[in-house]
Parts: structure tokens; sequence; C-alpha cells
């Protein structure tokens, strides 16, 4: 058997019914939980923990890209991870 066809009015009618239901699933969310939602625990813990997240990624970054002198007697240096890179790949080229 054949399914009868929705009419123009019936998909007008099943869109504003589906908009509707999720505006009213948005008025209820604000009014019943963004009101109420409490403080943060400890602020100053989650600032404190941030800092020194923020003071880890830099020191990592510094390494990264920075020079830094290692070890004078055995000359060992720290380069920037893309001159490294480079360096290698054009050690490497050189031997093939």
């Amino acid at each position: 058997m054949s399914q009868p066809e929705l009419s123009n009015s019936s998909r007008l009618l099943s869109l504003v019914g589906i908009i509707g239901a999720i505006l009213a699933f948005a008025a209820i969310l604000f009014v019943a939980y963004l009101p109420s939602r409490p403080d943060p625990i400890d602020q100053a813990a989650n600032e404190e923990r941030q800092a020194k997240s923020d003071q880890a990624r830099a020191a990592g970054m510094a390494k990264l890209v920075g020079f830094e002198v290692i070890d004078a007697e055995a000359g060992i240096v720290r380069i920037p991870i893309v001159d490294a890179m480079d360096s290698t790949v054009a050690a490497y080229q050189a031997a093939h």
C-alpha cells in the first residue's frame, strides 16, 4: 500500500512543533539550571593550577624554540627543533 503524502500544512505544523519543543527545552534549561549554577569550589586553587600550567607550557616552548648551552666542556647545546630537523634531513640527504 502507498503511504499518504503529507500536506504543506502538516509539514509546517510539524516544523513549528519541533521548534517549539526546542524553545521549551531551552527555557526550562535557562530557568532551572543557569541561575542556580554553583560558584567554583576553590577559585584560588584553579587560578594557581592555571598559572603553573602556563609556566610549564612556556618553559616547554622555550626549550623547543630557544638555544641553550647544556654542557660547554662536552660541546652539548640545545638548538631549536626546526633547526635540528633541518640538520638531520640535510645530514641524511648528504649520506645517501
